[in-house]
């Protein structure tokens, strides 16, 4: 049995008033999980997940955090029962696939599938609904920090500062300016006692956009025990350093709140995990130029 037999069985089996019509992988794939989209004659769509690098017959001694240049690095949180558990904790939001079938044994699990294109235009009522939905996601408290460890909500570092420590020591001189963002946060990071579940992911192709609205966030695959400005730093760098953008998030992210705008030392630690991303995303010279221009109150 290849595997789209195998993926039939198992969705007939999980659907079985439903007759399938096309089981079709999407345009982009994924680095940690393989994703088929199932299409059923009801023109219903659902998707079918399985992670990349793990399977559920490795013991916990196997997984790794690091690559020690012979392999992938492992993580607990691409496992299917890691991102159903996120599922779980946010069914009610509208923006959130729903989690539809789990089976760890055979590593996978099928959530509800969210219409919409990648979000490629930014505009301030789409930020304003983002920045709502990752204020609901960063009040779900987690324990410790960092990368997900076997057991959901629990971070594998003891302080939030180890999450960063080893990206910034070997930079070369002309990353300099970079190390000495990093240093200037290393007392925030060192103090940071306030876990939150963070998406770690916030890109173009999981960010769903339909008829001018926000429509769906997927794919919880990195998600991290940490600071919730981490996925606005990323979003940062995702809208290549324009900070007119980050400031629309803050429409809704504080809208609880009543603030409207970002604090001096907020936009300081946002543009401090821009940075680190633009790092590890080798971004252009040109973003990080922008990165590294002074923040203003």
């Amino acid at each position: 049995m290849n595997e789209k037999e195998e993926i039939y069985e198992i969705v007939s089996s999980h659907f079985p008033c439903e007759t399938i019509k096309n089981i079709r992988l999407p345009s982009k794939l994924g680095c940690d999980n393989i994703i088929y989209l199932i299409e059923f004659c009801s023109d219903t769509i659902i998707v079918f997940r399985r992670s990349l690098k793990i399977d559920s017959s490795k013991i916990s001694s196997e997984f790794k955090l690091s690559s020690d240049g012979n392999g992938m690095s492992y993580f607990p949180m691409h496992r299917p029962e890691h991102q159903a558990w996120v599922l779980e904790l946010l069914k009610n939001e509208q923006v959130c696939p729903k989690l539809l079938a789990l089976n760890s044994e055979k590593n996978y699990l099928i959530e509800s599938y969210k219409s919409g294109q990648d979000w490629n235009e930014f505009s301030p009522e789409i930020c304003k609904e983002l920045g709502e939905f990752l204020h609901v996601l960063h009040s779900i408290e987690m324990k410790k920090f960092g990368y997900m460890s076997e057991q959901p909500g629990v971070g594998v570092y003891s302080s939030w500062l180890k999450m960063f420590e080893a990206d910034f020591h070997n930079l070369t001189e002309d990353q300099y300016p970079l190390k000495e963002i990093y240093l200037s946060m290393v007392p925030y990071l060192t103090e940071f006692n306030n876990p939150v579940l963070v998406h770690g992911d916030i890109s173009s192709e999981n960010i769903r956009v339909l008829n001018g609205h926000l429509n769906g966030v997927i794919d919880y695959g990195d998600c991290v025990c940490g600071d919730g400005l981490y996925d606005i730093g990323q979003f940062l760098l995702f809208a290549k350093a324009e900070w007119k953008y980050v400031d629309a998030i803050a429409q809704g992210y504080k809208l609880s709140s009543g603030a409207k705008s970002w604090t001096k030392s907020e936009k300081q630690c946002i543009r401090f995990y821009a940075c680190y991303f633009a790092l590890w995303q080798k971004s252009d010279n040109d973003i990080v130029e922008k990165l590294l221009m002074p923040i203003t109150d």
